[in-house]
């Protein structure tokens, strides 16, 4: 009879320990679903941030774009105003520092804006003048005129400008 009890108790030591076990298994196995669930959450979010990004790259790029073109065509109507009062694009490309070919592409840009009314409003008033930051860009030789300008507007009105 020893017997029986002793391997009554082992099957049931056995039993508990298989019992244990699978309920250990179980637990961990909701764990990691849940672990996984959250990965893959993550996941799909972290790829939704790329294609948000990649649109909001598209746009800069895009308005970016649209701005660089209006800057085109202002500097395109200031090279045009010139061209009007009789410089020829040669000389208009050695004052801005350009080649010739550059200087026909503005002009034909500015055309496309519609220069005569720029030009009867005269393209530093379209434009605007320059500021210090970009006078630093300018060739020497624009700088001199542009200083020259300002010296004649000052002894025309008497004050500093």
């Amino acid at each position: 009879m020893a017997y029986n009890a002793t391997t009554k108790a082992a099957r049931a030591a056995a039993r508990t320990a298989a019992l244990a076990a699978a309920e250990e298994l179980a637990a961990r196995t909701r764990a990691n679903m849940a672990d996984l669930a959250a990965f893959f959450s993550a996941r799909e979010r972290a790829e939704a941030v790329d294609d948000w990004l990649a649109e909001k790259v598209a746009a800069a790029r895009e308005q970016a774009r649209l701005r660089r073109e209006e800057q085109r065509r202002a500097g395109g109507v200031a090279l045009a105003a010139m061209a009007a009062r009789g410089e020829s694009a040669r000389s208009i490309a050695g004052m801005a520092g350009l080649e010739v070919k550059a200087v026909r592409e503005l002009l034909r840009l500015a055309e496309s804006r519609g220069v005569d009314a720029c030009r009867e409003q005269g393209a530093a008033e379209a434009v605007g003048p320059p500021s210090d930051g970009e006078r630093a860009a300018f060739p020497p030789v624009v700088n001199e005129v542009i200083n020259s300008s300002a010296d004649v507007d000052e002894s025309r009105t008497g004050e500093s400008p």
